[in-house]
């Protein structure tokens, strides 16, 4: 992907808004990830890739390209080495209809809860998920951790890509002793400097008189009646023979 998952996530224009995104993605997932049926799976696939390419375009294939390629050598491991009665053989191997049907029906569910996350992960930012979660009364321990990681990787992988860019530029990976030696420093250093930020971080928020709840902003639902028609068809797909 040459943008960056937050600027795909700030982007998108998803056909469900709000808070009942978050909801609507975790029902999605429940019906989808807990059933065997294959009628299930194909809804899902092809409504949340719907959803997604409307919302994000070609993003959503960049994303899920990635997981799909690792998923693959794993259903052909299932389809080799599950027992049973051999179904056809491939080169020396006999491969077992057991083994296809298993690998078929777990690459589909796999492909399936991935398409409905990918939904999520690419329409919704860190503070609307946290929005969400703040509306179903989840312990503010949980969200100040949430949105604290949250802001500590952004700043941690930005100071990285920092004293990445200084050491590349002063030659420090051209050759591999000045690979270990420059990585070492470039670690601790990054460790200095995270330590650094962190208390001054601290220190910013005691003099803002932080008192243990973080700021959550408040986001308005909509797509109402989209959420609805797809949780309707994945749960006749579910229950209808």
């Amino acid at each position: 992907m040459h943008r960056t998952l937050e600027a795909v996530q700030v982007d998108a224009t998803p056909a469900v808004e709000g808070p009942l995104r978050v909801y609507f993605v975790l029902a999605a997932l429940l019906l989808t990830a807990t059933t065997t049926r294959t009628s299930v799976y194909a809804v899902a696939i092809v409504t949340f890739a719907a959803l997604s390419t409307h919302a994000v375009g070609r993003a959503y294939v960049s994303l899920l390209r990635y997981p799909v390629s690792f998923l693959l050598p794993s259903l052909l491991l299932i389809a080799f080495l599950t027992p049973g009665d051999p179904a056809f053989e491939l080169w020396t191997l006999d491969v077992s209809e057991r083994g296809v049907r298993t690998a078929t029906t777990a690459g589909l569910r796999a492909i399936a809860s991935l398409s409905v996350l990918s939904f999520l992960s690419l329409t919704t930012t860190v503070p609307q998920l946290v929005a969400a979660l703040d509306e179903l009364r989840l312990p503010e321990s949980i969200i100040e951790l949430m949105l604290l990681v949250y802001r500590g990787v952004q700043v941690l992988v930005e100071q990285a890509v920092r004293l990445d860019t200084a050491a590349r530029l002063r030659g420090g990976f051209e050759s591999r002793r000045t690979l270990f030696r420059t990585t070492k420093l470039v670690a601790s250093s990054l460790l200095v400097s995270s330590l650094d930020r962190a208390e001054a971080f601290g220190t910013a928020m005691e003099s803002r008189n932080y008192a243990g709840r973080m700021p959550v902003p408040e986001y308005e639902s909509g797509g109402h009646a989209t959420a609805g028609f797809v949780l309707v068809v994945l749960v006749a797909a579910r229950w209808i023979a």
